[in-house]
């Protein structure tokens, strides 16, 4: 990132940081910290979709501190974006989902109808990314997503307004099966692997990724997809029992996977592997099922602060962002917050390559997106989206209690590195 004075960004970070406390609590909140009205003539304005609170406020964390880092650049050091001949600055208009699907599509109607959004940024799990797709393409919007599986995306196409990036399925199977083989369960060995999969957009696309384990020689125990709000997990446990389950995958929210896996340990279900998705790739996640249950658990990485990345509009790099986050906070960053500084990064690019607010003039500048990023390097596919490199990784539970997730697998990734070493859930 370009230099600036010392105490100037000191107290920028600092106002964006307190912003954080108390922005994104259902009504919309300007880059300056007002309540979503234009504080700028002529603004470019882009509003932001974010689960604050509920089941995904994990994935939320980090908005608008994150956004902000962006409309400070842009707004500071550039004097703006040039949009018909003048320099514009930009603001954002956050809004929180409360992880709610039918709340999304609310707000996103809220903001290209009420709030005149000249584009729409949104990111974090189908739950919150496909009803503001889904918005947007009726609408005629420009929309840039991240953060949920490609897979689960596709189907909502096909896409004219909605540009989309994060990893893919033909990229998970093969990092999770290299994962169970460095647990002592390879292809062709005839480990039984049991489904965790709900009824929900992630469920659906993850279980069709892994359908071809028997042809892959795993035996599959396969429950079913069941409700996403169960409480009961009984009956998955006894089957995984009677099917002598050696692998446990699935993709499920956090509550459910705590409520899974302590009932499972109460009935005494002990795999060899667990590799699920969505549950603990935060660190909140993890400590909120707490370090002991979740001791040698796995998972893939697509995003840690130790890869070589570079932002090619500010020269920030993960480990940096990752340091600035840190300081001001006192927290561990989170991937999904790379996420949340990519779209802005593709977002503040394609303006700037447009050079105007028409709606069709941006999409196709957002289209045509090829940009190195903290979030690896996006160019969108004609089916409109950018797929991005992952890893595999486990917690481990650390000498003074505490949980660390290292990055223990890149067969997928070979160029980008291992923090850790693998060691067996079961000893």
């Amino acid at each position: 990132m370009k230099k600036k004075n010392g105490v100037r960004l000191m107290v920028a970070l600092l106002l964006v940081f307190m912003m954080a406390a108390t922005a994104c609590n259902g009504g919309g909140s300007g880059g300056s910290g007002d309540s979503g009205k234009s504080t700028s003539s002529g603004a470019i304005k882009i509003g932001i979709l974010n689960p604050t609170t509920g089941a995904l406020a994990g994935f939320g964390e980090g908005t608008p501190w994150t956004e902000n880092l962006i409309v400070d650049y842009v707004n500071n050091e550039l004097g703006g974006i040039e949009i018909d001949g003048e320099k514009r600055p930009i603001e954002i208009i956050v809004y929180d989902t409360e992880s709610n699907a039918t709340r999304c599509t609310e707000l996103t109607q809220k903001l290209i109808t009420e709030d005149n959004v000249d584009l729409v940024v949104v990111r974090h799990t189908p739950d919150t990314v496909n009803p503001a797709i889904a918005v947007c393409e009726r609408y005629g919007i420009p929309c840039i997503s991240a953060d949920e599986p490609i897979d689960a995306f596709l189907p909502e196409g096909p896409f004219e307004w909605s540009f989309h990036a994060h990893w893919i399925l033909e990229d998970l199977y093969p990092q999770y099966l290299s994962l169970w083989k460095q647990a002592g369960f390879p292809s062709g060995s005839g480990a039984t692997v049991g489904f965790l999969f709900p009824s929900d957009a992630d469920g659906f696309a993850w279980v069709a990724g892994f359908e071809q384990l028997e042809a892959d020689g795993y035996t599959v125990v396969d429950p079913g997809r069941y409700p996403a709000d169960t409480n009961d997990y009984s009956d998955i446990v006894r089957q995984f029992k009677e099917g002598g389950v050696q692998i446990v995958v699935g993709c499920v929210t956090n509550p459910a996977f705590a409520t899974f896996w302590k009932q499972a340990k109460q009935l005494g279900f002990d795999p060899d592997v667990v590799s699920v998705g969505k549950a603990y790739l935060l660190q909140a996640d993890a400590d909120s099922v707490g370090a002991d249950l979740m001791d040698k658990l796995e998972c893939e990485v697509w995003w840690d602060k130790s890869r070589s990345y570079e932002s090619a509009l500010t020269g920030l790099t993960p480990s940096k962002f990752a340091e600035l986050y840190e300081e001001e906070s006192g927290r561990n960053i989170t991937p999904p917050m790379s996420s949340k500084y990519t779209t802005m990064e593709i977002a503040v690019d394609a303006l700037t390559r447009a050079g105007t607010l028409d709606k069709e003039a941006l999409r196709d500048a957002i289209a045509a997106t090829d940009l190195d990023t903290i979030y690896g390097h996006i160019k969108y596919t004609a089916e409109h989206y950018s797929a991005i490199q992952m890893t595999g990784g486990q917690w481990q539970k650390q000498a003074d209690g505490s949980l660390k997730l290292f990055v223990v697998n890149n067969d997928v990734a070979a160029d980008l590195p291992t923090t850790g070493e693998y060691i067996p859930l079961k000893k």
